[in-house]
Order: C-alpha cells, then structure tokens, then sequence
C-alpha cells in the first residue's frame, strides 16, 4: 500500500480544520498571531533591540513586535539597526496578512449569522404557542382562525415552519394578512421530518401543533417525531392536530400519535360537508359560522346554577344563545334524551356568539296552539347529478347512500378515462342509491344541457384533482357558469354543490349566483383550529356532521308550527323539543327566492313564516 507524504498528511489535517468554521478559523489565527509575535519578539532581543544595545525586556520586545503586526503605521515612525527593521517590516506584512483575514472571517461569520436570521433558524423562545407545520393554501384560513380564537389573549403566538424560505412566508401571509391582531406570527424555516428543524419551534413549551401537510406520509412521520419531542420533554398538555387524505393513513397516523393525537380524515369530511350541502343548501354557510371563532360558535361551561335542568328547560330560559347538549365526565351528549338532567360536575354545551356569562331568565311559555299536526313532508327518491371526478368520490357515494331514501339516483359524469370504476363502492355496499357512470366531455355545453335535461334535483361539482389548483378551480368556474345559464333558461334553480381548492376562488364562485354553496378545504382548517384550541371539542364537531347519533338538519317548519300567525323563537324550541329535536336557528326566504341563515338568532320575538322555510334542528334522523 502507497504511503502517504507528510506533506499530503498535511493538507488533509489543515483542510479538516479550516472546514470546522469560523471557530477554527479564528483559533488558526491566533496560533499564526502568536507565533510571529513571539519569535519576532525574541529575534528583535537577540538582535540587540532598536537600539542594538539589547537594553529592552523580552517582554516589552514582544509587546512592540504585536503593535507592529497589528498596527501598520507603527513601522514608519520605527528606527533601530537594518536587521532590527527587517523583522519588523516582515512583523508587519505578517500583520497584515492576519488583519485582512481576521476582518473577512469576522465579516463572513456576521454575514452567515444575517443569512441564518432571514432564514429563519434561530430557535424561538415561545410558551403556550400553536405551532403550524406546513404551508399551503390552507395556511391562510387557519391563521385567520387562530387570530380571532386570541383576539381577547394579550401575548398570543402562533409559530409556523416550512421548508419555504422565511421571507417568502412571511410575504405570502402579509399579502393576505394586514392584521394580526394580538397574535404575533414567527416564521421559522426547516424540515417536517427533521428532529433538529421541529425543536427550534420549541415544541417542549408549545400549546398544540397543527400538521398541515399535503403528502399523508410525510404527515404520519412527522406526528411522530412531533409525539417524540413532546414526550421527552414531558409537554403533557400539548396536542396534535392532524390531517390525511387517504382513509388507510388513518390508523397509522392514530398509532404514531397516540393519545396525544387528534386525526382528522380529509376526504372524509369534506364528502361530507359536500353531501350534506347538496341535500341542504345553505347547510355550507352553518357550518362555517359554526366552526369559525367569528360569530356563533361552540362553548363548554360549567354552571352550577344548571343542575337538575334538562336541556329542553334551559332552552327555554336562554335570551342569547342556545343548549345543545352536556359533557358527562369526558363524554359529550349531543341532544341527549330530553330527560337527561345536569348533574353536578356536568358542563353544558352551547351555540353563543361569545363566552359571556350564562344568563337565565324566568321560563318562556310556549303557545302550543301554534303548534303543527303536521309530520311534514316525506322524502322521495331523487337524482343527485355529480359533474368531475376526485379521489374522494368513493367516500361522496357512501355518504350520498346514507342519507338517500331506497331507489334514489346518482349520475357520475367526467372526462373520458378519468374514472377509476375499481375505486368505486361495489353495488352491494350502496343500498339506497344506483350509480349511473357517463364518460362524457363535461365542458361541452350541450353535454351540460343533457345531463340537466334528466331533471336532477341537486348538483355537485367536484375538483380535478390532477390539476393544480388555480387551473382546477378555473375549470369549476367555467361549468358553473354554463350551469346557472343552462338553469335559468329552463326556469329551475337547481342547488348547486362545488367544491373549491382556494378561499379566493370560493368568494368568486359564491358571487355568480347567490344560490350556489361551496364547500372547500377551509372548513376543515376551521376544525383543525377548533380542536387546536379546545380539544374534547372534537368529538361535538364530528357529532354535528355525521350521519351518526345527532346532527344539523334543516326541515320543513310546516312540521313544528302553523304558519298563518307570527311564532316566536320559544314556541318554535318547544315544537322541535317533540320530536326530540333541538332547534339551533332557521332557513328563511324572501320574494325572490333567495334565502337566509340565522344561528342562534338574537331576535327572539314572534315572526311570520312561510310554508318554504326550514327550520334548523339537532336531530338523531
């Protein structure tokens, strides 16, 4: 084996230290420093001194010797015997040499530090704050969310890491953002899957975190690097909050969060929001007040002054806002048996635009002879026409089949080959509905106009999914508009479900026409935040949307009350309270066929209703 020279030895050794820093650069040159100092110092005392006479101290020598390598103007005012001023001037030019590599170090390592700063690596030092991993169209709606849920907090701070440049974060979230209110935003940039990136967000002293990633693997790994740093640093009161988009990442993503995490099926709740707007429009429009910490929202409080109330008897002693159940040790009971009372311990659950004190006043006394014989309107079968595909169309179906009454109709159109038929439910899992599949050009007009002609009584737009989002949302746009053309010209407003990938996109489809719902991923941001705030309030917010226990519905009022005089919001609570239902508000409409959503509506007085308004209940069915 060939040996290597000592000079190789060498640079390979020099090249090791040089490669460590700045540190080892400034410890390279204080060593060179030192020893030019120190033997020009005692070359200077052998040498006899300035004078030749040798009268100077090798200490004093020394002292001269590192004035002259530090300070270049030394030399000219310097006089002493020819050998004397060679060491000096070669001092000097060494001096020089170590000055102008000392100020490039110096001025590289402030540069680097600047650089690191504007990236975003320095570690914060935040308690309770919401860290948010990830930055995506979602980004924006949860820190709205997360600035309204502080807005009566003093020193609020929210933290988000990505592996986008801070910068551009932070100008990605002003250009949507003006004010952020009592929340100050840090930006910090990292890896979601690096330990050392996640522990410069200070998860050891964080609130929660929210992973808000789009690649479900990539999720499932950092919930548990995420679940790791909590529990080494013993952060017992920190959850996560997650997301995934495909149903088999569930129980990975539970198991690598355990009992710290709270994971939310993308796909999942938004088929089901969009069945559930398809069924009921304006159904969207609740459940965003709902969800959102701007108006009406969910509250859990415990009041002493409750117990031995049920909550059809609360209702009808609340002047601003409305019970819907209780939470039993750390269970909550959506519209619970009527008959259930509070017990001391319970905690009440109700709908409110703020967290003020409960107020009771003496109770309403309903005018039962307002109320209705009437059972209201029974369910036909229908036909839901769905226009696009998206990898959630198999959870869409299911939740269609839930709710549809046996014999009812879904027509699947889409684009040529974009329709994966495996991953459709098998006919014996959809014993309600029948799927119709067309393969068809969707942008066709006159495609549009015989999917139309077959008398659908809802329409759902989904997203291309294989798209990016702007063009996908382009796409929607366009079908919408040949929809409420092709609709108005037969004279039938058909209600129409879209889904959008963007807020500002939704706000444009919303303007087209004021009876078009759209349903996007934000509601499901506006969870996320919920339960980042409040976690047991995950469990009343997957009660309300699910086709399980109680949920939101909107029924007929000719069901509750007879309309041919005004009725007041107590009569209107004690009708629905036969049917086991709580009411939360009501769908009126106006003149022109257009309608409003009132949650919790402040105004308790008697008004007028007419046969085509809904009342909003908690129901079981």
């Amino acid at each position: 084996m060939k040996k290597n020279s000592a000079w190789q030895k060498f640079r390979y050794r020099f090249d090791n230290l040089m490669s460590k820093g700045t540190g080892s650069l400034l410890f390279l040159l204080a060593v060179i420093t030192t020893c030019v100092v120190v033997l020009g110092g005692l070359a200077a005392v052998a040498l006899g001194g300035a004078d030749g006479q040798g009268t100077a101290s090798t200490g004093k020598s020394i002292w001269f010797t590192l004035m002259h390598a530090i300070n270049t103007g030394v030399l000219a005012k310097e006089e002493g015997s020819v050998p004397y001023l060679t060491i000096m001037t070669i001092v000097t030019l060494v001096g020089i040499f170590i000055t102008s590599f000392l100020i490039g170090t110096i001025s590289n390592w402030i540069k680097d530090k600047m650089m690191d700063l504007q990236r975003g690596k320095s570690r914060v030092i935040e308690k309770g704050h919401t860290v948010i991993i990830g930055f995506d169209d979602n980004i924006i709606g949860i820190i709205e969310e997360l600035i309204l849920a502080n807005e009566n907090q003093r020193d609020a701070a929210v933290v988000v890491m990505s592996d986008m440049d801070k910068i551009r974060m932070e100008e990605a979230i002003g250009d949507h953002i003006s004010d952020t209110g009592n929340v100050r935003l840090v930006c910090r940039n990292g890896r979601p899957d690096s330990l050392n990136d996640l522990q410069v967000c200070s998860l050891d002293t964080c609130k929660s975190i929210i992973v808000n990633l789009n690649n479900d693997f990539m999720t499932v790994k950092t919930i548990l690097l995420c679940k790791s740093i909590l529990e080494d640093n013993d952060n017992k009161g920190a959850c996560i909050i997650a997301t995934v988009r495909d149903p088999e990442v569930i129980a990975p993503a539970t198991i690598a969060g355990g009992s710290r995490a709270e994971i939310l099926n993308f796909h999942n709740t938004i088929a089901r929001l969009m069945v559930q707007s398809g069924r009921h429009p304006g159904m969207s429009e609740i459940l965003s007040e709902i969800l959102s910490f701007e108006g009406n929202e969910i509250y859990v409080e415990d009041n002493p002054s409750l117990t031995g109330l049920t909550i059809s008897q609360i209702n009808l002693r609340l002047t601003d806002c409305v019970a819907i159940g209780m939470v039993k040790g750390d269970k909550p009971l959506i519209n619970c048996d009527l008959k259930t009372v509070l017990e001391e311990g319970d905690k009440l659950i109700r709908i409110a635009l703020d967290d003020d004190e409960l107020v009771l006043k003496e109770s309403a006394q309903p005018d039962e002879s307002l109320f209705s014989s009437d059972t209201g309107i029974v369910e036909e079968a229908h036909t839901l026409l769905i226009i696009g595909y998206s990898d959630m169309i198999s959870q869409i179906l299911i939740e269609e089949n839930a709710y549809a009454v046996p014999g009812s109709r879904v027509i699947l159109a889409a684009e040529p080959g974009n329709i994966d038929m495996d991953s459709l439910p098998a006919p014996d899992q959809l014993d309600n509905i029948y799927v119709d599949v067309r393969e068809c050009n969707i942008y066709k007009r006159i495609i549009l106009e015989e999917l139309v002609a077959e008398g659908p009584s809802s329409i759902m737009l989904l997203s291309d999914n294989s798209l990016n989002y702007e063009e996908a949302d382009a796409r929607t746009l366009m079908l919408q508009l040949h929809l409420n053309n092709i609709t108005e010209e037969k004279g039938r407003m058909i209600p129409l479900t879209i889904q959008m990938n963007t807020t500002g996109n939704q706000r444009l489809s919303q303007m087209l026409r004021a009876a078009d719902y759209v349903v996007s991923s934000s509601i499901t941001s506006k969870m996320m935040v919920q339960i980042s705030e409040e976690r047991h309030i995950r469990a009343i917010l997957e009660n309300l949307i699910s086709e399980e226990g109680s949920a939101i519905y909107m029924k007929p009022i000719i069901r509750y009350i007879k309309i041919d005089k005004p009725v007041d919001f107590y009569t209107l609570a004690a009708a629905a309270a036969r049917y086991d239902e709580i009411l939360i508000g009501y769908k009126k409409y106006t003149a022109d066929g257009t309608f409003a959503i009132e949650i919790n509506p402040a105004d308790r007085e008697a008004r007028q209703f007419s046969d085509r308004d809904d009342l909003i209940v908690l129901a079981r069915t």
